[in-house]
């Protein structure tokens, strides 16, 4: 196991990086953090990436790219709060509250009150201008908030952020329910909402595992069986095909299920999890420990360390999952280990403590090509970054990545 000074020079890295790189600006927190940054250098995706995301501070060499998203900013300031929980250290604290205040009050990204726009609802970033939901972002904003809330009471009483959050859930579960059966009512049959209010394809746990995740997190709440009879059909159908889906999906499904068998104290959940972690580390290289890259909208290969789409998620899910199974605590020493190797030292400011979206195990460096959103150009806050120190933060205080009761200890 890697020692825990390494893994707390390698966390302390990592948040001396957001405030440092210019993805926060101002590094107070107060207008938010940005979704990523991308090098401009050789980069073949960039013109479809300024056409799609047409907001960006120009750097020499790379950019921020400037959009506001409700899941990136909650994901930034769930790490700092761990950090705090950790460190004591009152500048986390702060910088987290910022990110909220932005978020609550600023943004302009909350629903607060029945419109158009699906109740409860965050848009997907600040520079759409009608309203653009997803699946999976909105399930990490119900995760979060009551996280936050439950962690935090100050900030619930102050934003009323479990209220925000169960009136998102219910949408969410509506959502799911009409794009789980379709015109047909069909279990085997979904894709897209029919509505068209939601976007993401839950036929792939990318979007309806996560979206589980969020049903999952609410439902230890306020116990639903509307939520809990979806996720366990959703998690059924997907455990009919399991094995054929890429090593992503695997990783997200593996998340998914973690949290449905903490939160829904159901043993089912539990074995079709043991069944993706056994998927995942038959795809493990018995040399690096790598899951290869086979995301769609990223470079793919055997030889890649996809840190947008693959192993930070599965760093995520056998952290969660490490308690079911001896070999899955290896797997996830495994995954550690080499995510902490390739952790970026540049002297840079814009790199140094971060993780970039792609390394390449073959020439020993960051790169394997780029796509507008995927690829070793793009280095994200949420998705790549912090969740992946919420493990390390979570590896150091022994807490679990889901601990809202004692299922693991059952």
């Amino acid at each position: 196991m890697s020692s825990r000074k390494t893994i707390e020079r390698v966390l302390k890295r990592n948040l001396a990086w957001f405030r440092r790189s210019g993805i926060t600006y101002p590094p107070d927190g107060k207008w938010g953090v940005a979704e990523r940054i991308a090098l401009t250098e050789n980069n073949e995706a960039l013109r479809k990436m300024y056409e799609h995301f047409p907001a960006w501070t120009a750097h020499h060499g790379y950019c921020i790219v400037e959009q506001r998203r409700a899941d990136c900013n909650f994901q930034t300031a769930y790490l700092f709060l761990l950090a705090y929980e950790l460190t004591e250290d009152r500048r986390h604290y702060d910088f987290a509250a910022g990110l909220l205040e932005y978020l609550y009050c600023r943004s302009g990204l909350l629903a607060r009150e029945p419109t158009p726009f699906i109740p409860g609802s965050w848009n997907w970033s600040h520079i759409k201008r009608d309203s653009v939901v997803y699946f999976d972002d909105e399930a990490w904003c119900v995760f979060l908030q009551l996280e936050i809330a439950r962690r935090y009471p100050e900030f619930d009483e102050k934003y009323d952020m479990r209220h925000h959050a169960m009136i998102l859930a219910g949408e969410l579960r509506q959502g799911l329910e009409r794009t789980f059966r379709g015109d047909t009512r069909d279990y085997e049959n979904y894709r897209v909402d029919p509505d068209g209010k939601w976007l993401g394809r839950i036929d792939l746990p990318h979007w309806g595992a996560i979206g589980s995740l969020g049903l999952a997190r609410a439902y230890a709440e306020k116990p639903e069986p509307e939520s809990a009879d979806f996720i366990r059909a959703y998690f059924d159908a997907i455990d009919r095909n399991g094995d054929a889906l890429n090593a992503s999906e695997q990783a997200y499904a593996l998340i998914g299920l973690c949290a449905a068998a903490t939160y829904l104290k159901d043993e089912t959940f539990r074995i079709q999890a043991e069944r993706r972690g056994e998927s995942l580390i038959r795809r493990m290289d018995p040399a690096t420990g790598n899951i290869p890259a086979e995301h769609y909208e990223a470079p793919t290969g055997a030889n890649l360390v996809d840190m947008i789409y693959t192993v930070n998620w599965a760093l995520l899910g056998f952290c969660a999952a490490r308690r079911f199974r001896p070999e899955f605590q290896n797997a996830y020493e495994r995954l550690l280990k080499l995510v902490l190797s390739i952790q970026d030292t540049s002297p840079q400011s814009q790199f140094h403590g971060c993780w970039r979206g792609m390394f390449d195990l073959s020439a020993g460096t960051w790169g394997g090509g780029n796509r507008f959103e995927g690829g070793a150009a793009s280095i994200y806050s949420g998705w790549t970054n912090a969740p992946v120190s919420w493990v390390l933060a979570n590896e150091l205080t022994g807490k679990a990545v889901f601990d809202r009761n004692d299922f693991f200890q059952q």
